[in-house]
């Protein structure tokens, strides 16, 4: 299969890296071919069995077209949803497993079944591909780091796609269409005001306003009859929910009125049993005449492209730089270089989402510096919000912004409180410690006026934020030194308030180095503080902090424990830290020497092969029997774990000290089918031995005994020990007990 260059040389890498290493990741912008790679992947090991797993069907349908246009094979190919992988007996052959979309492996039921996947197929080559890998919802957790290690064939940014003229540079039209809902907000707001005479100005600035937007003449009809280039073109509506995709359908005959008349509209959403009959017909529309438009929800975000979008419209506002890198995608991936796809942002993701605002700052460099991209990449980005933002801003800066207002605001927080507020503070809905913030900026440029100064010295307002910050500290512990008695000690600081001793280990260097004022130091001594003692570091408070949860769970904190504690959180952080700092070789032996008597596993699979083991050892104590087939423990599919470990036990390469658990905790290692044929078999040994002891006599062929049929079950020995198929134990155990298996 013919690759462009960019593809050619990230599977040069891809092959590479696959020599010497399990896993590996190539993230690179929508449209730039992912599928690709994982087709030629497949077509140069036919011998090879591969799961190939994605978050839709979609996907896969446009995979094996491309294979079919390639002539590529996929007789060797499991095509498996996500969400079908959770409930999938694993296959445990695969030697290559391809994870298209892997950012999505994040999602806690998703990554569970992915999970169960690697570990059914420790010795399968991971193949990873996404344009975001990053989760920025999810605490920001990159999975490439998580699933791969940080193992890349590319890592490429759209930014460089575009300046390699991978993908095109769009058009960019940037609108607002519910900012006259913003305002009526506004309107509601102002009539809600107790202060007549702010009621009244405020009113008189929100009809002003009214009367600037209409002269902007910005509508969203104008914004696409102005900036659509094509037509009778095909363009994809991304739509935030069912209801609101309904009510856009009905009113988007007058946004495109001046468009085109024509309007062919089709819709896809999961909950519409036509979705792929529709999605089929829009990509077959060929009509030269009509405006084609594809109405959306989620279905279309990632993995699916065709050849003739013109743009996209985003009526989906979304902080998920996910979602807008793939919305975006959608007209990047489907325009060929010559065409220039038009976005319409009239939700203004443009300036609210994260990686938007990180696509924002590419445009801006194109628009500032004429030789960041080439001479024939011309940078368009037509921004309608800019005027009516200014227009809000300005209304929102007269309720929140007045100055008076929240100097009145200020002085009641602090007389309520007894300090002043940080910089994030709100009260009673005014974010007054920012506006505390832009008072001392203006007055360290000079810029306040001397009336609004000596108002706020009257309360004697914090000129200083860091002499703020100290006091504030500083206070605290004369409180507790008030009602202690005593200069606090760090078990007696209430919970929340123990990293105060953070604070104070900082001025104790201070007083050390001789860089700590002599007043503060004065100070926190006449408290009763030893200024010359520090307390104990932070690696070693850490350190404690993880052997007392050691001692109280008998294990390490997980990724389970950091969703339901802080602290767990920082533990599981620094637990790694210290992993990376025994690899690099910079942890020092004092560390190691400590967290080596905890028996810390150094190794991140020992710990998760531990916590595996730790499940199946409880597991065989409360059930006195090994885990069936797809049975799932605390998350676990401890079932397929076992199994492994039997393979790794039989052929020789389970590690010694593994052996080790297994025989000391007296678990057998055979597969659960032939352990629970050895426990059917004793179960009718013991009660024909029962029989026995009590009747003194064999049974009849007629008898059942605890409702088995022990006689037939005698028989059926004979028969096997014929047959060469009891072990010598037990043709052994029935000669004993003067059942005579019959003589070969």
């Amino acid at each position: 299969m013919l690759l462009h260059q960019h593809n050619s040389e990230t599977y040069a890498n891809m092959v590479r890296l696959f020599e010497t290493e399990h896993r590996v990741a190539a993230v690179q912008p929508t449209g730039t071919g992912k599928s690709y790679l994982i087709m030629q992947l497949i077509e140069d090991n036919p011998d090879k069995l591969f799961a190939v797993c994605s978050p839709s069907t979609y996907i896969f349908e446009q995979m094996k077209v491309l294979a079919d246009k390639n002539s590529i094979p996929l007789d060797n190919v499991n095509f498996i949803t996500y969400a079908r992988l959770m409930q999938t007996e694993l296959i445990d052959s695969f030697d290559y497993i391809v994870l298209d979309e892997f950012h999505r492996c994040g999602a806690v039921e998703w990554g569970r079944g992915v999970q169960d996947l690697l570990d059914a197929n420790t010795q399968a080559k991971i193949f990873g591909t996404s344009a975001t890998p990053i989760r920025y919802l999810d605490s920001g957790r990159n999975m490439a780091d998580e699933i791969f290690g940080g193992v890349y064939a590319v890592n490429m940014t759209l930014a460089e796609a575009i300046n390699l003229k991978i993908l095109p540079l769009p058009i960019y039209v940037t609108s607002w269409y519910s900012f006259r809902g913003d305002i009526e907000q506004l309107e509601i707001k102002a009539e809600q005001s107790g202060n007549p005479r702010l009621k009244n100005v405020l009113l008189g600035k929100i009809r002003k306003a009214k009367s600037m937007i209409a002269e902007l003449d910005v509508g969203i009809e104008k914004i696409f009859e102005k900036h659509i280039p094509d037509k009778n073109g095909k363009y994809i509506v991304f739509c935030p929910n069912v209801e609101e995709l309904g009510r856009i359908v009905t009113e988007c005959d007058l946004w495109f009125a001046k468009v085109n008349h024509d309007i062919h509209k089709y819709k896809v959403y999961s909950q519409n049993a036509g979705s792929e009959k529709q999605f089929e017909e829009f990509k077959a529309d060929k009509d030269d005449s009509a405006l084609k438009l594809l109405f959306c929800i989620d279905m279309l975000n990632e993995g699916v492209h065709f050849d003739d979008v013109a743009g996209v419209v985003m009526l989906r506002a979304t902080q998920s730089a996910n979602v807008f890198y793939q919305q975006l995608g959608r007209a990047l991936a489907c325009s060929d270089a010559k065409t220039k796809p038009v976005i319409f942002d009239v939700v203004n993701n443009f300036e609210t989402g994260d990686v938007a605002q990180q696509y924002a700052g590419i445009m801006e460099i194109a628009r500032n510096d004429e030789n960041y991209y080439d001479d024939e990449i011309e940078f368009e980005l037509y921004d309608y919000v800019r005027d009516i933002r200014e227009i809000l801003n300005e209304l929102n800066d007269t309720f929140a912004n007045s100055w008076d207002l929240n100097f009145e605001l200020l002085n009641e927080y602090v007389e309520k409180i007894g300090r002043f507020p940080g910089g994030n503070t709100s009260y009673e809905g005014v974010s007054i410690g920012k506006w505390c913030i832009t008072q001392r900026v203006l007055n360290n440029q000079g810029k306040l006026s001397e009336d609004r100064k000596d108002k706020l010295n009257s309360i004697d307002f914090p000129w200083n934020i860091n002499e703020e910050s100290w006091m504030a500290a500083y206070n605290e512990f004369a409180r507790l030194t008030e009602k202690l008695g005593h200069f606090p000690l760090k078990d007696e600081m209430p919970k929340g308030k123990k990293d105060l001793f953070n604070w104070l280990n900082i001025q104790r260097r201070h007083y050390r180095s001789g860089t700590l004022a002599p007043q503060r130091a004065q100070m926190l001594i006449n408290l009763g503080c030893n200024m010359t003692v520090l307390s104990i570091s932070q690696w070693e408070e850490r350190y404690e902090q993880l052997k007392d949860f050691i001692d109280k769970n008998g294990r390490l904190p997980n990724y389970s424990d950091r969703k339901k504690s802080t602290l767990c959180n920082v533990l599981c952080t620094w637990i790694n830290t210290q992993r990376g700092s025994y690899v690099k070789g910079t942890i020092t032996p004092e560390h190691k020497a400590a967290l080596d008597e905890i028996n810390f596993p150094w190794s991140k699979r020992d710990v998760q092969w531990n916590m595996y083991f730790d499940i199946l050892k409880q597991y065989y104590i409360e059930h006195k029997t090994l885990p069936k087939a797809k049975t799932v423990v605390d998350g676990v599919r401890i079932s397929t774990w076992y199994n492994n470990q039997v393979r790794f036990y039989r052929d020789g390469t389970m590690p010694p000290e593994r052996r080790a658990r297994f025989e000391n905790e007296g678990i057998p290692v055979v597969f659960p089918g032939e352990q629970h044929k050895v426990e059917t078999w004793m179960r009718y040994y013991d009660s024909y031995v029962e029989y026995l002891d009590k009747f003194h006599k064999h049974p009849s062929s007629t008898e059942r005994y605890h409702d088995l049929e022990i006689r037939k079950w005698w028989y059926l020995q004979k028969r096997m020990q014929q047959q060469g198929k009891l072990s010598v134990e037990q043709v052994e155990m029935l000669t004993n007990i003067g059942i005579a298996p019959a003589a070969t």
